[in-house]
């Protein structure tokens, strides 16, 4: 390793961790000190924006540490500041937390980073609202996303807390609407598998779908069942969440 790179290495490992790296040789220990707490308040600060319901239950010193322990651990794929959400998240589903954090952290900070995404994403509507929901191949728009989660992340803030996850899962459709919020939406079991079907099988159609599980469930009335799950499909459609498979379409 040429004089250059040692520098380098030694420069970003003080930067990572000011506590345990020695401020390289021939450089200004009191410059490095403001540079290095610049940098971090930065990104604490950026983090802070893009996790604001993390950011209001942690306290400052628990949050300094996460911050800083994503700085020390993680090796972000990215330059961009707006991906840095995604790299927090990834830090967080894989490092080892610490005990006296919340059991619902990794799933919450998910959660405001599929929301962040969402609002972010260089993605337009599709133009159409679609007519007949029951019997076109149907996908999901990639402004919309079915989440299931241990935890009632959309419950969670300064006043509710939860020590233990639900005895149910949490079953989400979050979405950025045409106003361009982006909303969220509690769904029932079947709705969430018909949505997440739709989302990994473009082109699926809702009516066999529907017809598939009420075989599958031994529903007496069949009709009655499909004819609910495409109404609700039918009062998710102003929000343009559905796109249709067109190649699909015209071979069937």
């Amino acid at each position: 390793m040429g004089e250059l790179s040692k520098l380098q290495k030694a420069f970003t490992e003080h930067l990572r961790d000011p506590d345990h790296a020695p401020v390289p040789a021939g450089l200004d220990e009191r410059r490095m000190g403001v540079y290095s707490e610049l940098i971090f308040n930065n990104v604490s600060s950026l983090l802070s924006d893009f996790f604001p319901v993390i950011r209001s239950i942690v306290s400052e010193d628990t949050w300094r540490v996460m911050v800083r322990n994503f700085f020390i651990a993680h090796e972000s794929q990215t330059p961009y500041f707006m991906a840095l959400s995604g790299e927090f998240v990834e830090y967080l589903a894989k490092a080892q937390l610490s005990a006296d954090l919340p059991g619902y952290l990794t799933e919450l900070a998910h959660y405001e980073w599929v929301e962040l995404a969402l609002f972010t994403m260089d993605e337009d509507h599709p133009e159409e609202i679609i007519e007949d929901l029951g019997n076109l191949p149907l996908g999901l728009s990639p402004l919309a996303q079915p989440l299931a989660y241990s935890y009632p992340v959309h419950q969670i803030g300064p006043d509710f807390e939860p020590t233990a996850p639900g005895d149910t899962p949490t079953y989400l459709l979050v979405c950025r609407v045409p106003d361009e919020s982006v909303r969220f939406f509690e769904l029932q079991p079947l709705a969430f598998h018909l949505l997440n079907d739709m989302q990994q099988n473009p082109g699926l159609i809702p009516e066999a779908w529907l017809l598939e599980k009420a075989e599958e469930f031994g529903v007496a009335e069949k009709n009655e069942f499909v004819r609910n799950g495409i109404e609700l499909l039918k009062s998710f459609n102003q929000y343009r969440v559905f796109t249709v498979d067109r190649g699909e379409a015209e071979n069937s």
